[in-house]
């Protein structure tokens, strides 16, 4: 069965949310049916990172973004920017980095954390 939809790429998912826990196979053929050809879903912290690296390679239409979202920028110490480094390096399916940056609209973690998190190398 071809659609006549067109072929769209969901850029912004989080497949890994425990909210897809019982369905999430389901909610995958339901975009599939809907004309989602590719997803990347993202990672906004070091362990949500391995889990959509672990979704992307289980699916082929998945691709995965690893980060440390600024309101988990305490995770941003060398060793986590390192795992995120080796993560990009080991892994083809990781196709962006992020979520990363600054967030002062919601304050979830101290604004001094936040710039020397984002400027790590």
């Amino acid at each position: 069965m071809t659609s006549s939809l067109p072929s769209l790429i969901d850029t912004h998912a989080h497949l890994d949310s425990d909210q897809f826990d019982t369905d999430r196979s389901d909610v995958l053929a339901r975009a599939a049916e809907n004309g989602i050809s590719h997803i990347l879903s993202v990672g906004c912290d070091l362990e949500s990172s391995r889990q959509n690296i672990a979704l992307a390679k289980a699916h082929p239409n998945i691709y995965a973004s690893v980060g440390i979202h600024p309101h988990d920028a305490p995770q941003a110490t060398p060793d986590g920017i390192a795992e995120l480094r080796r993560m990009v390096h080991e892994n083809d399916k990781i196709v962006a980095i992020g979520e990363i940056g600054l967030d002062f609209y919601r304050d979830r973690a101290p604004r001094e954390r936040g710039r020397p998190a984002l400027l790590q190398r």
